[in-house]
């Protein structure tokens, strides 16, 4: 093989590598088997968010039955607070996915009665 057509041919699967790897996606199932209920303890969903990266075009999977969990995308204010003062987005009929279109901050809270309170509530950072 001449070093041109060599070189040609690694670029192509250089290439190859870069656009495979860029274009996965991770599905994050939020809480894991838990799903997006009352936390087992405090800063769960949060201690469950440390363990991920979370990235530009990867989505969150919220598993919930509708009329008892909600999820709320606040702002950090309304998050720190369990406020909905600020409501970006709110889902209430049951599993939802929601897709990271964003580097940056996202919170979410849950609106149903004193939930956010007890901790259901998530920050990610989208890198």
């Amino acid at each position: 093989m001449s070093s041109k057509l060599y070189l040609s041919f690694f670029m192509l699967v250089m290439i190859g590598c870069i656009v495979s790897v860029s274009s996965h996606k991770t599905v994050h199932i939020v809480g894991d088997n838990l799903g997006w209920i009352l936390p087992k303890y405090t800063g769960f969903y949060n201690d469950w968010a440390k363990k991920r990266k979370f990235c530009v075009g990867d989505k969150l999977l919220f598993n919930y039955k509708p009329g008892l969990n909600t999820v709320v995308q606040v702002e950090k204010e309304d998050y720190d607070h369990c406020s909905m003062k600020n409501t970006l987005a709110q889902y209430f009929m049951g599993n939802t996915t929601l897709t990271l279109n964003n580097c940056g901050d996202y919170y979410f809270i849950c609106s149903v009665g004193k939930h956010c309170e007890a901790s259901q509530k998530l920050k990610i950072t989208v890198t």
